[in-house]
């Protein structure tokens, strides 16, 4: 059995992704591919802070620690059991928290800053390599001020704007970082990425490839998906000149994963 892990990221179209995946399975049931999702995920006990029990060079902090994760290990590996034996040949899971939280990088003014040691330690929960990585990227001011104005209206308080725009107007650190973290983690699986912004156009190729199927197979869920409400303030996060910087960036950003040639772009290339 094949096991694949689309990792997010946020205010990407994530969610969206999700669902059409799991549309695609309910439309066909014997396609052989399975999904855990974010509910599936978090409801297994001890996975949120399996993090949290591993020290920096990846060993349990104390004897609880280590026999909680064993017993988590444990779980997991039966439950992928069962799900082979059941004919399930592609066992995806999907979950944007896998590289962190939104919150968090609020919090520490750093771009995804514990995203090396989180997939790592999710991946020393699980019985087997991933075949497959997958995350889908945004221009950096849109996905920043996207997340941003979602925070509130998930039940959070709105973040300091300041320290906010300093994440990422003060640091150059960003998806490079997120996906040289995967590659590091995971040498041998196919790292697969795409910009929202193909999302539209390309959302039935690149489910495809995440599943394995032909794009003729995947269903795609109509309207919004995780939208803002209209009701949802929209402070200026950027200015119009801090905006064009950034997009600067994220393109830069961009031509160098695609020139380092261990990528799989789906969807178009890098503008």
């Amino acid at each position: 059995m094949d096991l694949v892990l689309h990792i997010g990221a946020h205010r990407t179209g994530s969610t969206m992704v999700a669902q059409s995946l799991a549309a695609t399975i309910a439309t066909h049931p014997d396609c052989g591919v399975a999904l855990w999702g974010p509910r599936r995920l978090r409801d297994i006990p001890g996975f949120q802070v399996a993090t949290q029990r591993l020290d920096e060079d990846m060993e349990p902090i104390d004897k609880t620690a280590a026999i909680g994760l064993d017993q988590l290990a444990s779980l997991i590996a039966r439950d992928v059991a069962k799900e082979r034996d059941r004919g399930i040949h592609t066992l995806i899971l999907s979950e944007e928290n896998f590289i962190g939280g939104m919150r968090n990088n609020f919090q520490t003014g750093v771009f995804y800053p514990d995203v090396a040691h989180r997939l790592a330690s999710f991946d020393s929960l699980l019985p087997m390599s991933p075949l497959r990585v997958a995350l889908g990227v945004r221009e950096y001011g849109a996905v920043w001020t996207s997340a941003y104005h979602y925070q509130p209206q998930s039940g959070r308080d709105v973040p300091d704007l300041a320290r906010a725009r300093a994440t990422l107007m003060d640091h150059k650190r960003g998806w490079l970082e997120v996906a040289n973290a995967a590659r590091k983690v995971w040498p041998d699986a196919e790292v697969m990425m795409w910009q929202q912004e193909h999302l539209v156009s390309s959302g039935a190729q690149i489910c495809a490839q995440i599943m394995g199927l032909r794009a003729d197979q995947i269903v795609m869920p109509t309207g919004k998906v995780n939208a803002r409400k209209l009701t949802t303030a929209r402070p200026t996060v950027f200015s119009s000149e801090e905006r064009k910087h950034l997009s600067h960036r994220y393109n830069r950003h961009l031509r160098r994963m695609q020139s380092a040639g261990n990528i799989l772009w789906v969807g178009g290339n890098p503008e």
